[in-house]
């Protein structure tokens, strides 16, 4: 067995026996229906936190792929007792005007604003959900969701608001999270309405959200998406790797060609973003080389899943970079006591900082896995 394969290969056992097994059993709430926000060190559930809805449906999205990978005949069932309490708590009035913001342990709405993010990541529930079990409330939810999208949050600017309080600075990341919802959307159900809405977040990225000047994704913008004065040179490293990894994605489902966007976005990520451990760091001011701050889980799961999509374009050197980097969390952040638990973030000297286990980077490492193992079973070769 190769070091690529053996990596793989720990990476899929310890998810699928560990995390998901360990997450199943402790981090649903069996009284009052939802997922727990965190865990414990010791995998207990830490109570009394708000329950942000963007972890409820990044939840659903994990176990019902999860259970579409043939990882649990539990997950698909978990997955969809999930739903029905989104739906139910997460989403009033059907969902008229999409779902709420945060929820409080017992199901009641703490914040109802519409937050761009959260509406991105129900979408990617209900394409899930449709996949899994042709719901028909999943497709119901998502036409509502983007009926409010478009009627409350587009901007004459391009794109759409941060939320329905119009707050001020807007952000790249929701928009990197439509589009891969609208891409989930178009994969599961064919409708070429989603392949249009991914198109036109494409096209942000290419006019907007992407410096080919300086090769970065830029972040932060003021209302008419002009570079923010303040926030402008915040660049985030993992999220640069994560659209290196969404391209890919668009390129395979829509026959275009982001190659050179791709290459230039992965190259420059590690010459800006890798502290002098080899992670990428949370965030960089641009023209700082030597990142020295802290570094969370998810911007490794990002570069890992980044690797292996220029590894299916034929790099094969990427595939060992995957792999590496794989063995390099098994060293860090999943060495822990319990298995199935990780620390989320460290500081520059790889000391840890996380005080719990947040449900919310499940997801991160699903998407991560599942890619590494869907490489690996097609022999190397794309799907």
């Amino acid at each position: 067995m190769t070091a690529w394969r053996q990596s793989v290969s720990t990476f899929e056992r310890w998810f699928r026996d560990d995390a998901l097994a360990l997450w199943r059993a402790q981090g649903y709430d069996a009284l009052h229906g939802g997922f727990y926000e965190c865990l414990d060190f010791t995998g207990a559930p830490i109570t009394g936190r708000p329950r942000r809805v963007r972890v409820q449906a990044r939840q659903i999205h994990t176990f019902t792929q999860a259970a579409l990978c043939g990882w649990g005949a539990d997950n698909e069932a978990l997955a969809a007792a999930g739903f029905d309490y989104f739906l139910a708590k997460a989403c009033p009035d059907q969902g008229a005007r999409g779902c709420v913001h945060l929820l409080s342990d017992d199901g009641a709405v703490l914040d109802d604003r519409r937050d761009l993010y959260d509406q991105a990541f129900a979408l990617l529930a209900c394409a899930s959900r449709w996949q899994a079990a042709q719901d028909n409330r999943a497709l119901e939810l998502a036409e509502h969701i983007i009926a409010f999208l478009n009627h409350e949050l587009a901007s004459p600017h391009g794109g759409w608001l941060e939320n329905d309080r119009r707050e001020t600075l807007r952000r790249q990341n929701p928009h990197m999270h439509l589009l891969e919802a609208f891409m989930a959307l178009f994969r599961t159900t064919g409708d070429g309405v989603y392949r249009d809405y991914a198109a036109q977040v494409y096209a942000l990225f290419e006019d907007v959200f992407y410096d080919q000047r300086h090769g970065v994704l830029r972040e932060f913008f003021d209302q008419d998406l002009t570079l923010s004065s303040d926030k402008g040179d915040l660049v985030e490293p993992g999220h640069m790797m994560e659209w290196v990894w969404l391209l890919g994605n668009y390129d395979a489902l829509f026959g275009t060609d982001s190659a050179t966007h791709m290459t230039h976005l992965y190259n420059r990520t590690e010459e800006v973003g890798l502290d002098s451990a080899g992670f990428l760091g949370d965030t960089v001011n641009l023209g700082n080389q030597n990142p020295s701050g802290p570094r969370r889980l998810w911007p490794q799961t990002e570069y890992i899943k980044a690797a292996i999509t220029l590894a299916r374009r034929g790099d094969k050197a990427m595939a060992e970079r995957a792999g590496a980097l794989i063995d390099m969390l098994f060293k860090t952040y999943l060495a822990q006591d319990v298995a199935g638990l990780w620390c989320d973030q460290f500081d520059a000297s790889g000391a840890p900082l996380a005080r719990d286990v947040p449900a919310s980077i499940l997801y991160h490492l699903f998407e991560a896995v599942a890619d590494a193992a869907s490489f690996e079973n097609a022999g190397q070769k794309r799907p």
